[in-house]
């Protein structure tokens, strides 16, 4: 019998440990609620999912990315619809100052509406997110342009890239919305303040056609920035359905099966008793009797 108590003791010490060892790793699963929390859990999976955890990682990133676009256009867009509001009331003005009723002084007066509606036009132009200036090219740390309409800016765009290839303006050339002291919209109404300060009505009229081709060009940048906007949010209603795909992959790879994992937390801890009660018995048996 002396045989059969050692064998009996060493298979029962054998199966404590790894008996105690499954109790480690299902305690452990239960816990995190993962199965696979390290490389030797499951490399296949393990490797799979940090592929994956990385494209979702991509994904997160496009978001948060996809919400300063979006707050970024949405200002120019409403920077740019308060210059479509300036220029239909520099219409309205220039078409009563053009009238041959009006005189000199009724014309002066519109002159200083007009060169507050430039004002207004210029601080458009000038505005800015996040520090960074809208309408500035690519110069985007200092403000396109001072207070007579000068361009300071230059004639160069920023865009950002998204993870799936999408890609957005979000910085733009302002003499091609705007012009400059000379030339389009802020020109024009430059040239028009200038008309109704001298009473020259011929003038005036010219500023007409003039003021409708920019609120034009104002419509077409806007609609450039709808078309960005739009890009933004298929973009990212694109990548949250994909988000969702691969975190449910992700789940698939690592997650544990919590209930049947609690279930196997309790049947190995029986297992765990049950021998450890027996190394109990086991250490009763005598010495002499085992070495013999």
């Amino acid at each position: 019998m002396a045989v059969s108590d050692l064998s009996l003791f060493t298979s029962t010490a054998f199966a404590l440990d790894n008996t105690t060892s499954n109790l480690q790793q299902v305690e452990q699963e239960v816990g995190s609620g993962k199965r696979v929390n390290q490389p030797s859990d499951d490399p296949t999976a393990y490797a799979n999912a940090d592929i994956l955890s990385a494209q979702a990682s991509a994904l997160s990133n496009d978001n948060l990315l996809a919400q300063r676009v979006q707050a970024q256009l949405s200002t120019a867009d409403n920077a740019l619809s308060g210059v479509g509001t300036s220029v239909n009331s520099a219409i309205a003005i220039a078409t009563q100052g053009a009238d041959g009723s009006v005189t000199t002084s009724q014309m002066a007066s519109l002159g200083v509406q007009v060169m507050a509606l430039l004002q207004q036009v210029i601080g458009a132009a000038n505005s800015q997110y996040g520090g960074s200036y809208l309408f500035a090219g690519n110069q985007i740390d200092a403000p396109p342009y001072d207070s007579t309409g000068n361009y300071l800016g230059n004639g160069g765009t920023n865009s950002v890239t998204f993870s799936d290839g999408t890609k957005v303006q979000t910085n733009f050339d302002g003499t091609g919305v705007f012009g400059d002291s000379t030339s389009g919209l802020i020109g024009t109404l430059t040239s028009l303040a200038n008309a109704l300060n001298s009473g020259d009505k011929t003038a005036v009229a010219a500023a007409l056609p003039q003021l409708q081709d920019a609120l034009s060009t104002v419509a077409s940048a806007r609609g450039g920035l709808g078309a960005g906007m739009n890009a933004v949010t298929t973009m990212t209603t694109n990548a949250a359905a994909e988000g969702a795909t691969l975190q449910s992959t992700i789940s698939n790879l690592v997650d544990a099966d919590v209930p049947q994992v609690a279930a196997q937390e309790q049947q190995t801890l029986l297992q765990q008793q049950a021998l450890v009660s027996l190394s109990s018995s086991l250490a009763q048996i005598p010495l002499v009797n085992i070495l013999a």
